[in-house]
């Protein structure tokens, strides 16, 4: 939202920068670049992630999940972002927000009350889209991190020919696609009420 109310300033391009820069860069050399740079030169996090097979033991060692959180968030801020900025551009032209204006409304209600949840039909279509792959995990961050998830269990599994936590794996994702795709649905139609299911 702050690129498109500032757009073509040097905020903007420094954000789309770095939105372009998550396009180009695989997921994989992002950790291995966040792993050189902040755990082997300067020593601030532990280069793998937390081993356990507890949730518990997981979430009590944040200094662990840092890293590989910073790695997929930000392939996912590149893919976000960008759509996020077109529609909260293509909202700021819209009837409806110069009505809100010429009645006195903020800037900032105008933004927050309406361009906001109208833009976020796009965001919608992308959570529904990325479910399977959080369900599932993030295969490559698991395994740079030797994170103990589904993403590294599937990893594994490839590596090892195991035909049953493939197709388990398989079927996993496509429960958590149909689930996406149906929890879209139901987030269009809370953020758009001309939309209506009978």
């Amino acid at each position: 939202m702050y690129q498109a109310v500032n757009r073509y300033r040097a905020g903007d391009y420094v954000l789309t920068g770095l939105s372009f820069l998550g396009y180009a860069t695989p997921t994989f050399f992002v950790g291995l670049l966040l792993v050189e740079w902040f755990s082997v030169d300067l020593h601030i996090f532990p280069p793998f992630a937390p081993q356990s097979s507890s949730v518990i033991s997981i979430l009590a060692q944040p200094r662990a999940l840092v890293l590989p959180v910073l790695a997929y968030a930000f392939v996912l801020y590149a893919l976000w972002s960008r759509y996020m900025r077109s529609s909260v551009m293509d909202n700021l032209v819209q009837d409806y927000v110069r009505t809100a204006r010429a009645k006195g409304a903020s800037g900032r209600r105008v933004l927050w009350g309406h361009i906001f949840r109208n833009s976020l039909t796009a965001i919608v279509t992308l959570l529904g889209l990325a479910l399977p792959t959080m369900v599932a995990g993030a295969v490559l961050v698991e395994v740079v991190f030797n994170y103990p998830g589904m993403g590294l269990a599937f990893f594994t599994a490839a590596t090892d020919v195991d035909y049953q936590v493939l197709l388990g794996f398989t079927v996993l994702a496509t429960v958590a696609t149909v689930a996406g795709n149906l929890l879209a649905d139901i987030g269009y139609a809370l953020l758009d009420p001309r939309v209506r299911y009978s």
